[in-house]
């Protein structure tokens, strides 16, 4: 009960970031779950192990983040349907990808994906740039489709929930950083569901794996997550609500280098 309440009290502020950035949880879930997850747990599966339970997390903090965001109608359903399908399919290709690779490989590569993000986007000057009329440019339909598999590959592989693709994505395609991450949580739901569901049955033939776990999610951390997300996601809309864009972006990138230096000394 004692790990349930203080993932409880952590989940608050995933839900938070979830909401405010469109993470799902992931960037915040996995560093956690990699330094706290029990010893009980073999080590050639923690990384699995934490991120089958960040894609497990997503599913309910997408879902809140999404009915935080509709209500104030900052939702692009037409981009969501344009992409989803695509994102969908590649998730469940990551999610595959990641039972054949070492858990330690998988925290390098997690890491490496990161910095590669933070510092890709700190030359492009376009993503620190205001946008203040909100617009997406739709692209052709089979360079949207290799967009949306790409990113459901890896955000399923890595855990990471798309947002760290998507948001660039979408801003450089002339959404601001409201909008942006708005779609970025809906996105993030067939990458967790596809994904969970993936970890879930791969994880089943793993040997030594504790009774807390179903595949590889780890039920504590689950139950915890997910009741604390509930009274953060709401904080995060808000929040978000009257950010102003240019500081919105810098804050994003800004997270991402602290789960940077977080992943690597943990």
């Amino acid at each position: 009960m004692l790990a349930i309440f203080l993932f409880t009290l952590i989940g608050i502020f995933i839900g938070i970031m979830s909401s405010l950035f469109g993470f799902g949880g992931g960037f915040i879930v996995v560093p956690i779950l990699y330094a706290f997850l029990p010893e009980s747990i073999p080590h050639a599966y923690l990384m699995h192990t934490a991120i089958g339970t960040s894609l497990a997390v997503m599913i309910v903090n997408s879902f809140n983040s999404t009915l935080n965001h509709a209500k104030q109608d900052n939702v692009h359903w037409p981009v969501f349907r344009y992409l989803a399908i695509f994102i969908a399919i590649g998730s469940l290709f990551g999610a595959i990808a990641a039972s054949f690779i070492e858990s330690e490989w998988l925290r390098y590569a997690f890491i490496g994906f990161l910095l590669y993000v933070i510092v890709s986007n700190i030359i492009k000057k376009t993503f620190t740039t205001a946008i203040t009329d909100s617009h997406f440019r739709f692209p052709k339909r089979r360079y949207a489709g290799a967009s949306g598999v790409f990113i459901g590959w890896i955000s399923s592989m890595l855990g990471i929930g798309g947002s760290v693709m998507t948001i660039p994505y979408l801003r450089k395609r002339g959404l601001n950083m409201l909008h942006a991450v708005a779609l970025a949580t809906p996105l993030g739901l067939p990458i967790a569901i596809v994904g969970t569901t993936t970890y879930m049955i791969l994880g089943a033939n793993a040997t030594d794996m504790p009774a807390s776990t179903l595949g590889f999610i780890y039920i504590p951390a689950l139950i915890g997550f997910t009741i604390g997300g509930f009274a953060g996601v709401p904080i995060g809309r808000r929040i978000a609500q009257v950010l102003p864009d240019k500081i919105f972006s810098k804050a994003y990138l800004v997270l991402l280098a602290i789960v940077v230096i977080f992943m690597i000394i943990g």
